[in-house]
C-alpha cells in the first residue's frame, strides 16, 4: 500500500475519495459502505469514443488514462459533495482492460441523491489509446422512504 499525490494505491487498484469543497479524504476500500446496485442503464459510448479519438489526434494526454477518461465523461464531482473513484486494470503499464467505478453522493437535488457509473475500457496492444466498451449508470433516490439502493430508475 502506497500513498502518493492524494491517491492510495492498493496493489493494482487505485482508490480516490475526495470530499469536495473540503479537505480531501482517502478511505480504505473495505471501509466504504455504498448501497447495492440493483439495476442499471447501459449508456451510449459511440460519441464519447469519437471524442477520445479526436483528442488522441490532438495529442491530448487524458486519452492514455482510464481514470481520466471516466472523469472526463461525467465531469465527476461537479454536482456531488462526495465522490469515490476506484480504478482497476489487468496489469501494469501494458494493461489491455480496465474498469473505473465512480460513486457520487450529496447531489443538491430534491429527488436524486447520487449516481453510480461503471466504465469498462479496453485497448489493443499496438495503441495506447483507450476505448470505452460499456458504461453502466444507476441513480440513488433521495426521497423520504426510498430504498437505499442504486437503480436504473430515477426515483422508483
Amino acid at each position: 500500500m502506497m500513498k502518493k499525490n492524494g491517491i492510495l494505491r492498493i496493489g493494482k487498484k487505485i482508490l480516490i475519495n475526495a470530499l469536495l469543497m473540503s479537505v480531501p479524504t482517502i478511505l480504505l476500500a473495505n471501509s466504504i459502505d455504498f448501497p447495492p446496485v440493483v439495476s442499471y442503464n447501459i449508456l451510449e459510448t459511440n460519441k464519447f469514443n469519437k471524442k477520445i479519438r479526436k483528442a488522441a489526434q490532438n495529442k491530448e494526454e487524458w486519452v492514455h488514462s482510464p481514470l481520466l477518461i471516466a472523469c472526463k465523461y461525467g465531469q465527476a464531482g461537479e454536482m456531488a459533495s462526495l465522490v469515490s473513484i476506484m480504478a482497476t486494470s489487468d496489469g501494469g503499464e501494458g494493461s489491455l482492460t480496465a474498469t473505473v467505478t465512480i460513486v457520487e453522493d450529496g447531489y443538491l437535488d430534491d429527488s436524486i441523491r447520487g449516481g453510480w457509473f461503471k466504465f469498462y475500457l479496453d485497448r489493443n496492444n499496438t495503441e495506447f489509446i483507450w476505448r470505452v466498451k460499456e458504461i453502466r449508470q444507476a441513480n440513488l433516490c433521495g426521497r423520504m422512504n426510498s430504498p437505499y439502493v442504486f437503480s436504473k430508475k430515477i426515483c422508483p
